[in-house]
């Protein structure tokens, strides 16, 4: 695969003292859509041109919604690094990602591109901040876990597991989420074993009942082209993903 002739380019070279050149974003869009084809094409036997056209319109789309981010060289190489080590097994018989492979790939491609606001700078979401730094109540910081019970007013304090960030500042508190039956909604969340259901705390779904966010589900993953309950993304002719990847 490519990418892997890339590293061993890097390899031969260290020892003259040269550097593999900056991956451009051009490189980026076609070193990842060649990486997921030649792994998925034939385990969906679909044609590799067929899945090609699909995935560089994906980069060309996330290139667009990130047009006011920069893009980050480094940060990308570690994203194709992981895509080709996923998707890799593939081609090594695997019919199947797990949902642990899909959530690598995730968080090393969250930040190829970048924001520009530093400290205190205002945010929507993480990527709107310069690398280190969190989106945390509209503004960049870096993030801080606090205890339960201790407060979260400052900018980057976040709540452990179990609680999250209530009350306006300066009073704010990390809380308890909500228990079965307890009332729910974007502001007021549940404990992470269970899911929000018409506004009450409910026990979370199993494999192969319909989802729409992770926390749907008990294996804490709504796999995203079925959108059902699940622990894998399975790779076969006319799948849900193959067909997603055939488009």
């Amino acid at each position: 695969m490519r990418l892997r002739l890339l590293s061993l380019a890097l390899v031969a070279f260290a020892g003259c003292g040269n550097e593999k050149s900056p991956t451009t974003q051009t490189e980026y869009c076609n070193t990842y859509a060649q990486e997921i084809c030649a792994a998925v094409a034939p385990a969906c036997l679909i044609t590799t041109s067929e899945c090609m056209a699909g995935r560089l319109a994906d980069c060309s789309a996330q290139a667009q919604q990130n047009i006011r981010r920069d893009f980050i060289p480094s940060n990308a190489d570690a994203c194709l690094a992981k895509i080709g080590e996923v998707y890799g097994k593939l081609n090594q018989g695997a019919v199947a990602l797990t949902s642990a492979a899909i959530a690598s790939i995730d968080s090393a491609c969250a930040n190829v591109y970048r924001g520009t606001k530093a400290l205190n700078g205002p945010c929507d979401v993480d990527v709107d901040c310069i690398d280190g730094y969190i989106c945390d109540k509209g503004f960049c910081g870096r993030a801080k876990t606090v205890a339960q019970g201790q407060g979260c007013a400052n900018v980057g304090e976040i709540c452990p597991r179990g609680s999250y960030c209530s009350g306006a500042a300066p009073v704010s508190l990390c809380i308890g989420k909500g228990t079965l039956g307890a009332a729910c909604d974007d502001a007021t969340p549940c404990l992470e074993n269970l899911r929000c259901e018409s506004g009450a705390c409910a026990v979370q779904l199993g494999v192969g009942f319909a989802c729409s966010v992770d926390q749907d589900c008990d294996t804490g993953f709504c796999e995203p082209y079925a959108k059902l309950c699940a622990n894998d993304v399975r790779f076969a002719n006319n799948s849900a993903a193959c067909t997603a990847m055939s488009q």
